[in-house]
């Protein structure tokens, strides 16, 4: 019986199931997505970690590294295919540098063979270009011996060179981020390039320690290296990855292995993201599943009125309440049971295409639990839509179910008032106290909003259409004709106009929301990323020596309109040093409003300093006259030279010797790259040696009265700068002072004590990293602005030649980049390269915006924003198609109206105003929510896993997406209506009142 009643009312029950399909299966998109999402974070961590951060070197010098690696990584099917080595240490007698003697499984794919070929048996091994052997060289290591007689007498194993390599690319991940030869191929001082050889080298000799213990083979460290692998790695691997960290750092505490790792600080940066993907998501869920029930409620409410008169009958013969209730219920449970497993399978095929279209390619789509709890989660609300509306029809009265046209009931205040009264307890709370937060500490709980605001509007919106329409009637009894007189009577009083309203008030609501959201969001993201990148494209390059980069640049852009040089130090504060005049002219970031009205060229002229001669030394020997008084007896008082050298990023220092009587010449030879280029002399200062016992601080005054520097066997002598003394910089007669407390630095006065700098955020008078990050450059502000190009904290900007004069060289943290206008950067790479620069990556602003997109809040949003439009699609079709039952219903009232003499023209007006009236009123009433929870929540929503302090973000709304998605609504409700209309007034026939209603 059921299932012919289900057949009956076919067209009704595949509306149902439809219905009640989409919801549970936008609900189950939600999990799904997230769960890809977290995928995605979790294998962009691992990629833009170092080397170190993507696996671990497990060492051990107790054998059996196979074994405990598999130990290690048991489990983990996300980890690579282990990468096996082993090395030893040593020196060469008459050698001070150390040789690693290393074997690593694969190692000659990795190097590019000069001359010879990859060892292959015992005690042949491979040198480098920059060690000076040559093929067929026997060389021996102090440790490693192939003899020990019982006397204790050794013999040096003779390792034979059979290949001559250049070293490779230095981040080949081969290498785990390990120096084993120099990059650029130049020998070392303190440690030489490593030999490669094969494991039976380690079978065929001894290694012995420092003294005289033989060790055997057990001098060599076994390592493997163990990295992620990307395309095998997903969300559900987190904590198992954690749980090898752990293992790791365990080892390391209580065995003898040792696993080296930056894993830990990866997962820390992943944690953070992924964990602002989730109080975020879950809120998107929540708002779908409560529009979900919101649709049910009210379809299936339609099927269980629909079967008011069966109901009915089943009462009149005598059912008790119980079976009048399970003979009500049976249909609609019917249809929701089987529409679970419809949705859920529709969902996941939703979700494999939002992810194949969203999401980086290979991201794997899997069906987590969750996804099938929001499922049912969603049906639950069929399920009290059902029970609900059977309750009432049980309970209506038996004539009433037979009645032609229902008698009109008010509509009650109970349940709106309290619905309104916890929207406006739930806005408080989540606007004004922050209730929910994610991971980081930061308020989520502004996602809640747009559903809240929407849904009180639409509540308000439902109560305020019955009302104006009736305030019309009597306009229409007077004027307008029979078509707008029935159509505002059936809007108000029709029992499908509130439902309609409320739902397409609410759907409409939370996709204004989300357009807004989104189209403010991308604006923020777009002007985050043009002043974090500070311009169109930055391309980082290896460092080198400031003036060697800015003559690099100068020579690949002449012009100076296309590229700008560019030293960064992280802080804080934040140093960002380069070319004015350059950054100017390749657009660099920059706002006015943010900085006074100031225009980026006019901030950019105020930068540069004095342009005083730098003191350049060349040639092989530095002299300096001193005068200074007599040291103190048993002192010992050390003069030194500051020099910046040529090839060095760090300054140089030479010792000119002691001090001895009132004055002396001192001598010292000048660093290797002085003769080939000219050296910069930075500064001179002193150390003072005390004696075992001394009464007071010694302090020596010393005074520089001549240079002179020895270039091919001739002395020549140099001008005498102005001096300044950084501790006292308003002494200006050359002499400063050697001292334990207070010990002083003369310098040439080539640069302003207090450079000129463009200031983010509250440096006042602070010191700055400066490029050789020892904090002791005080800046003088020029402009102060909000946000300045590639700060991303508070910070300066400065002039790079300016920043260079006042530092002695320039720190390892420091980021060397060019900024360009271009996007298509590759002919500038080439021009680069061929100045003697390096390209080590570029990134563009775009690319950085969606980064930022790609981040959990950003996943999120883009959640929020698909599934709204489609929820919002779903209930204007669902409108429409109660729009056009309920006209239905009236088809006998309507075939009356003909037979009166009713003009066709006017019942379509009717029919066609009705449901514009109703479908306008929701979808504007949703415009209005969406705007209002746009400028309620957007400044409070997270949009970054790590909010900028810099730049402001504008949170501006586009208008046109917004626009277009309202006019889209609009425009297909009123094709819709047209429509329904017309098929309507096809079914109308005055023959029907023969007929007994329906």
């Amino acid at each position: 019986m059921i299932l012919r009643g289900l057949w009956e009312r076919r067209t009704l029950s595949l509306v149902v199931l439809l219905i009640a399909i989409v919801p549970i299966a936008s609900a189950a998109v939600g999990p799904i997505y997230s769960a890809a999402a977290r995928t995605t974070i979790a294998r962009d961590a691992v990629e833009a970690a170092p080397l170190e951060g993507r696996g671990w070197r497990y060492t051990t010098t107790e054998g059996a590294i196979e074994a405990k690696v598999a130990e290690f990584t048991a489990g983990a099917d996300f980890t690579s295919r282990p990468i096996l080595g082993m090395e030893t240490t040593s020196g060469r007698p008459g050698d001070r540098r150390a040789y690693s003697l290393v074997w690593q499984d694969g190692q000659c794919e990795h190097l590019t063979l000069a001359e010879g070929r990859c060892p292959a048996a015992a005690k042949e091994v491979l040198a480098s270009q920059a060690s000076g052997f040559e093929v067929g060289e026997r060389i021996g290591l102090s440790s490693i011996v192939e003899f020990v007689s019982a006397e204790g007498q050794r013999r040096p194993a003779k390792l034979e060179v059979v290949g001559i390599y250049r070293p490779g690319p230095a981040d080949d991940p081969f290498w785990f981020g390990r120096t084993l030869f120099s990059p650029t191929g130049e020998p070392g001082e303190n440690k030489a390039d490593a030999l490669f050889t094969v494991p039976q080298t380690r079978l065929e000799t001894y290694t012995i320690s420092v003294g005289s213990g033989l060790r055997d083979q057990s001098g060599w460290t076994d390592y493997a290296i163990v990295y992620i692998d990307l395309e095998r790695f997903d969300e559900r691997d987190v904590e198992k990855l954690a749980a090898m960290q752990a293992a790791a750092e365990s080892a390391g505490r209580n065995t003898n292995a040792i696993v080296y790792s930056r894993v830990a600080d990866m997962l820390k940066a992943m944690t953070a993201n992924t964990g602002s993907l989730g109080v975020p998501t879950l809120l998107v869920i929540a708002q779908l599943v409560g529009l979900g029930w919101m649709l049910l409620f009210q379809t299936v409410g339609d099927l269980v009125r629909a079967r008011g008169a069966e109901i009915a009958l089943a009462r009149l013969r005598g059912h008790g309440r119980v079976r009048v209730q399970v003979f009500a219920l049976a249909e609609p449970l019917l249809l929701l049971a089987a529409a679970v497993p419809l949705g859920l399978l529709v969902g996941r095929a939703a979700a494999g295409a939002m992810i194949g279209a969203l999401l980086p390619a290979g991201v794997p789509v899997f069906f987590p639990p969750d996804a099938a709890l929001a499922g049912v989660a969603a049906m639950l609300g069929g399920v009290l839509a059902a029970a609900l509306a059977a309750w009432r029809t049980a309970t209506r009265p038996v004539t009433e179910e037979w009645r032609r046209t229902p008698r009109r009931t008010a509509r009650g205040w109970v349940l709106d008032a309290v619905v309104l009264a916890v929207t406006a307890l739930g806005l408080v709370e989540l606007l004004a106290t922050g209730v929910l937060t994610d991971v980081s500490g930061r308020s989520s709980g502004a996602m809640a909003v747009p559903g809240l605001v929407a849904l009180g509007v639409a509540l308000l919106a439902s109560r305020a259409v019955p009302v104006l329409t009736t305030r019309l009637f009597g306009v229409t009894r007077r004027r307008g004709g029979l078509g707008p007189f029935l159509a505002l009577r059936q809007v108000a009083r029709g029992p499908v106009t509130a439902g309609s309203v409320i739902v397409l008030g609410a759907a409409f609501g939370l996709a204004t929301f989300a357009v807004s959201a989104w189209s403010a969001t991308t604006g923020d993201y777009a002007e985050a990323a043009r002043f974090h990148n500070g311009a169109a494209t930055a391309i980082t390059v290896r460092p080198v020596e400031p003036n060697r980069l800015v003559a690099a640049v100068n020579a690949a852009d002449p012009g100076g309109r296309t590229a700008a040089p560019v030293i960064k130090m992280p802080g804080p504060p934040q140093l960002i040093a380069s070319d004015p005049a350059r950054l100017a002219a390749v657009g660099a970031a920059w706002r006015a409003d943010l900085a006074g009205g100031t225009s980026l060229a006019k901030a950019a002229a105020a930068l540069p300093g004095p342009a005083s001669p730098r003191v350049w030394v060349r040639g092989d020997r530095f002299r300096a006259v001193v005068t200074h008084d007599k040291p103190p007896k048993g002192w010992t008082i050390k003069l030194f030279a500051t020099l910046r050298v040529p090839g060095q990023l760090r300054p140089g220092h030479i010792p000119l010797g002691e001090l001895t009587g009132r004055s002396g010449t001192h001598e010292w030879n000048l660093p290797p790259g002085c003769e080939r280029s000219d050296c910069e002399l930075r500064a001179f200062t002193g150390e003072p040696i005390p004696p075992p016992q001394f009464a007071a601080s010694a302090y020596v005054r010393v005074a520089v009265t001549g240079l002179a520097v020895r270039d091919q066997g001739r002395w020549r002598t140099l001008d005498l700068p102005q001096w300044r003394v950084d501790e006292d910089p308003g002494k200006r007669d050359g002499a400063f002072a050697i001292t334990m407390v207070g010990n002083q630095t003369l310098r040439p006065v080539t640069y302003d004590p207090e450079m000129a700098a463009v200031t983010v955020g509250p440096v006042g008078r602070k010191v700055v990293p400066g490029l050789d990050n020892a904090f002791a450059d005080p800046v003088r502000g020029v402009v102060t602005s909000a946000a300045a190009p590639g700060l991303t904290d508070v910070g300066v900007l400065v002039d790079l030649e300016q920043a260079d004069r006042h530092a002695y060289g320039v720190h390892e943290k420091a980021e060397f980049q060019v900024w360009s206008s271009l996007s298509d950067t590759a002919a500038l790479e080439r021009a680069l390269e061929r100045q003697g620069l390096t390209v080590v990556s570029r990134r563009t602003a775009a690319d950085l915006a969606a980064s930022f997109a790609g981040q959990g809040p950003g996943l999120a949003l883009l959640l929020l924003l698909v599934s709204a439009l489609a929820a919002a699609a779903l209930a204007l079709g669902r409108t429409v198609l109660a729009l056009y039952t309920a006209a239905r219903r009236r088809a006998y009232e309507l075939a009356a109206l003909e037979a009166s003499g009713a003009r066709v023209a006017a019942l379509r007006t009717a029919l066609l105003l009705e449901q514009v009236i109703t479908v306008a009123a929701g979808t504007l009433a949703g415009l209005l929510a969406g705007l209002v929870a746009a400028g309620a929540a957007l400044g409070r929503i997270p949009q970054f896993a790590a909010p900028p302090i810099t730049p402001p973000l504008p949170h501006e709304v586009a208008v046109a997406p917004v626009a277009l998605v309202v006019g889209a609504a609009l425009l297909v409700s009123l094709l819709a209506a047209v429509v329904v209309s017309e098929l309507l007034l096809r079914g109308i026939r005055v023959e029907r009142l023969r007929d007994a209603p329906a």
